[in-house]
């Protein structure tokens, strides 16, 4: 038997907790039955490379890569647990939505495969509403800013931020979300007053989701450990550990040491502490609404 190499897997398809959970009991199995990575590979006629990627979830297996691993490992897959691992491996080959937007960079990519599975996001965003919570108008218009340009690019990015938001209201089970608004957010003009009025309304509307938690850190708050640029934290079920994510100009980062989500976190719970409690937010953001639509003139 003979497993497809990775030259043979022409797109880019980003590890998930799902892949890595799949790669981890793959590497028991081999394990358990006292096989080193490079005797693996020799049952298998495939790199001892391919087989440490698959059992480290960055590379998606196929469900006859697996059944040939099973076989080569002795164990039975009518029943458990090789039928469990054919059917993980079977949802894993679906296609993501994101595979069509080859315009984005892989990690963003990747970010978005991680967030499709996660059930919690804390999110924190200083100078604009949190991307799960823009409307299209406001995704275009915040997106165009340096990319005049690149109107492939923004289009996709705009597709995604809308494609994204399914995890909130029509996945089952939804994302949990926890995001904390800052007033400059609120406050900054981002298109005209229509758009600012849609997107603050939206934002409203999300928080009275039972997923969906909303916090506002007022300017009054004062300086705090995260002022110098946002970040997300994405957790997920069965034990998988956290993911911390942030975006920069120069690209997206990913943080995944203990420590580092450790102290993602902590900063994270001193915002919590600073920001108005979410009912407080809720009519704070409604008053904001309200200023806004009752202009006749554009926010200047």
């Amino acid at each position: 038997m003979r497993m497809r190499e990775d030259s043979e897997v022409p797109r880019f398809t980003p590890p998930t907790p799902n892949s890595r959970r799949l790669g981890r009991r793959l590497r028991r199995l081999r394990e358990e039955r006292g096989l080193t990575q490079e005797e693996a590979a020799r049952l298998l006629a495939c790199s001892q490379g391919r087989i440490g990627r698959i059992e480290s979830g960055d590379i998606k297996p196929r469900p006859r890569d697996v059944l040939e691993i099973l076989v080569a490992y002795g164990v039975p897959h009518e029943q458990e647990p090789g039928r469990g691992l054919l059917e993980m491996a079977r949802q894993l080959r679906e296609p993501g939505w994101w595979q069509g937007l080859s315009t984005l960079p892989n990690r963003y990519i990747t970010y978005m495969a991680y967030e499709a599975e996660a059930a919690e996001l804390r999110h924190f965003e200083p100078m604009a509403i949190p991307s799960l919570m823009q409307t299209r108008a406001y995704a275009e218009e915040i997106n165009r800013v340096g990319r005049e340009t690149e109107s492939e690019l923004i289009a996709h990015r705009v597709e995604a931020t809308a494609l994204r938001q399914e995890v909130l209201t029509t996945r089952r089970p939804a994302l949990r979300m926890h995001a904390i608004v800052t007033e400059v957010a609120l406050m900054l003009r981002v298109g005209g007053t229509d758009v600012m009025v849609e997107q603050l309304e939206l934002v409203a509307r999300l928080a009275a989701r039972p997923n969906i938690t909303v916090q506002v850190l007022r300017l009054a708050a004062g300086a705090h450990l995260a002022v110098r640029g946002g970040f997300a934290i994405l957790s997920f079920d069965q034990r998988d550990p956290s993911l911390g994510y942030i975006e920069t100009v120069a690209g997206e980062l990913f943080l995944e040491s203990a420590d580092e989500v450790r102290r993602l976190n902590g900063a994270y719970e001193g915002l919590q502490a600073l920001a108005l409690s979410p009912s407080e937010s809720v009519k704070f953001v409604q008053t904001k609404v309200l200023e806004l639509s009752g202009r006749h003139t554009p926010i200047r």
